[in-house]
């Protein structure tokens, strides 16, 4: 059973993000057809790498401005709210270009996400899943998840749970997480529930079980600390808004729930009674 008193979806894409589809106002609309009481639009922000497939710098203002339209029109339906998903790298010239455009602007909610790990100036993307299950990539990533957790820049941390999809072991992953609990916890940043992973491919591990993510396991070892979790489809189009949410929510207890909130003016609001 869904224990949250308001549906709420903090991770939806559209088109600004260029990989997406959709436009805003037809997320907002499925958004709310699907019964969504809280949606926030959190495209990609502007970066150096893979700049031109994300919101570019002169759309951002843009970009907010039609959030500031469509939360006007659909006051009286569903509450909308502006966010970003930020990238992360630990190097100083990836965290200024970041820390400007955040504090120049005004928003409710920021994911900081790792997409990019260089590994001995290779670059590996988190989406090819087939070149990650290598020690050298695990050490990187989890160095940079500690950065990003203690850099206290973000809201919350977007689908730290993606590289089980190539093959790395839950075990481990959890593993290494619990040598990173009290980094989150001082941090306050929150754990995101990405419900994407669920249909995603994901590849074996070395005892031949597939994991995709989010891991409920790690959820539940996390929701006995001090930690709070947000929820998200990471939809890339309007039909995608909410998906996975049946099949993670009923695997989830009321604890958990407990510790579920949304981000306005980037402080945490829970949404459970």
């Amino acid at each position: 059973m869904f224990y949250c008193n308001t549906m709420i979806d903090c991770h939806v894409h559209t088109k600004y993000s260029k990989h997406a589809y959709g436009e805003m106002e037809e997320v907002v609309l499925s958004a709310i057809k699907k019964g969504c009481k809280i949606i926030t639009i959190t495209d990609h922000a502007p970066f150096i790498i893979d700049r031109y497939n994300r919101i570019l710098i002169s759309e951002l203002e843009k970009y907010l401005n039609k959030i500031s339209i469509l939360q006007n029109k659909y006051k009286n339906d569903i509450l909308i709210l502006k966010g970003l998903e930020c990238d992360f790298i630990p190097r100083s010239k990836y965290i200024n270009f970041i820390n400007n455009i955040l504090k120049n602007i005004e928003i409710d909610y920021a994911i900081g996400s790792i997409h990019y790990v260089f590994v001995k100036n290779r670059r590996y993307n988190i989406w090819d899943i087939h070149e990650l299950n290598n020690q050298g990539f695990i050490d990187e990533y989890f160095a940079y998840l500690k950065e990003l957790i203690n850099l206290e820049l973000f809201d919350s941390i977007g689908h730290p749970d993606s590289i089980l999809r190539a093959g790395v072991s839950e075990e481990l992953f959890i593993g290494y997480i619990k040598t990173l609990t009290k980094d989150i916890i001082k941090s306050g940043i929150a754990w995101e529930i990405n419900t994407s992973g669920i249909f995603k491919s994901s590849l074996p591990d070395k005892n031949g079980i597939t994991k995709c993510f989010p891991s409920i396991r790690n959820i539940k070892i996390l929701s006995n600390n001090d930690i709070k979790f947000t929820i998200g489809s990471d939809a890339h189009n309007p039909d995608d808004v909410l998906m996975g949410y049946e099949h993670v929510i009923s695997r989830l207890d009321r604890k958990e729930f407990g510790k579920i909130v949304y981000f306005k003016e980037r402080k945490p609001w829970s949404v459970v009674k």
